[in-house]
């Protein structure tokens, strides 16, 4: 019998997660008057610790479904572009999930910061690329898992804004890039790109602006 792949397994667990949550907010709506609520917003995302020293940034969308008072949950898409010290690029382009637990007994207050924790899972895509090479190599993973810690700051009954940090772990083929100086001085970017599963981890800190549409 043929097992599933990797990403097949993951797609699942999305499909899955997303059925109960619409299910568990169903159930809670009539008790909860948070449950259902539905956000749309923007995000600029930070990534640190990445190829050759440098750090890309990115922007992207999101949109929040609440499932209870302290669950909810992020589904999110962003694009993110380092410049490896004028000698190449990296371009990292995220989908994913999150869900987010509310630390305060009244979370979401107007006025008032609000912590939280996140966990969650993506799929990502990569692309390396030398200038003075004129190559590139490029891979598909999934970050599993995901996980990490923000503050939101609710403006009024509409608007909030975040602030999150995470780390990324990502499962997929070995892609890397690091300065070469040759022997005659000239510094390049080199990449390389081997066969096999391996594990890639980047610190993201992503800021976002939200706006409340209604209930579902």
């Amino acid at each position: 019998m043929q097992r599933l792949p990797y990403f097949a397994l993951q797609m699942i667990a999305a499909i899955a997660l997303s059925a109960m949550m619409r299910v568990t907010a169903a159930a809670q709506n009539k008790r909860d008057s948070t449950a259902g609520q539905f956000s749309l917003g923007m995000r600029t995302t930070v990534s640190s610790f990445t190829d050759a020293g440098s750090a890309g940034l990115g922007a992207g969308g999101q949109f929040w479904i609440r499932v209870s008072k302290h669950l909810n949950t992020i589904w999110y898409a962003d694009y993110i572009n380092t410049n490896i010290q004028n000698m190449g690029y990296r371009k990292d382009g995220h989908i994913g999930w999150s869900v987010v637990f509310y630390m305060d007994k009244k979370p979401l207050m107007t006025h008032k910061l609000t912590p939280y924790i996140v966990a969650g899972q993506c799929f990502d895509y990569t692309l390396l690329y030398s200038d003075y090479l004129n190559a590139s190599a490029q891979r598909w993973s999934a970050a599993a898992p995901q996980a990490g810690a923000g503050i939101t700051f609710k403006i009024n009954r509409d608007f909030d804004i975040s602030l999150l940090v995470q780390y990324m772990l990502h499962l997929g083929t070995h892609i890397e890039s690091k300065i070469i100086t040759d022997d005659y001085g000239n510094r390049y970017l080199d990449i390389s790109h081997e066969p096999g599963a391996s594990l890639d981890g980047h610190l993201l800190c992503t800021f976002s602006v939200n706006y409340m549409i209604g209930k579902l």
